[in-house]
């Protein structure tokens, strides 16, 4: 299943490995990176899809005020819907990975877990061992 936002983001869900794509096509404003993420969630919450893979490679990065929107008022609200956590993996280029401003911690411990990446394979494979941590069982005392 993939579904373009305007020509800004295309939001796909595999099934087969649990995990959104949200790719980037090109820069966006302000407003269009909040319809991205809302799209994004709209597209997760069915699936209950808490592995997401975010591809800012041709976006590029987001203004400082769509950035604190992100962290203040988007990654808080995820908890209501994908317990225990979320994982997002953003992809970036490898010259906006310095450009990328640090996630703060979450303000509800344990909601998300953020990773950087400049390669996809490494982003898809973090991806997998964060599914994999969770789905073996806690070792007994």
């Amino acid at each position: 299943m993939s579904t373009a936002l305007a020509d800004f983001v295309d939001l796909s869900f595999r099934t087969d490995l649990g995990l959104l794509f949200s790719r980037w096509l090109r820069s966006a404003t302000d407003a269009e990176v909040r319809q991205g993420y809302e799209a994004a969630l709209a597209v997760a919450t069915p699936h209950a899809a808490r592995y997401w893979l975010l591809d800012m490679r041709r976006r590029g990065p987001a203004s400082a005020a769509a950035t604190r929107w992100v962290i203040d008022a988007f990654l808080p609200r995820l908890a209501g819907y994908f317990p225990p956590r979320l994982y997002l993996a953003y992809l970036l280029s490898p010259s906006h990975l310095g450009d990328f401003v640090p996630l703060t911690q979450p303000s509800v411990p344990g909601t998300y877990e953020v990773a950087l990446f400049s390669d996809e394979a490494a982003a898809l494979h973090w991806l997998e061992r964060c599914r994999h941590a969770e789905a073996a069982p806690t070792p007994t005392p």
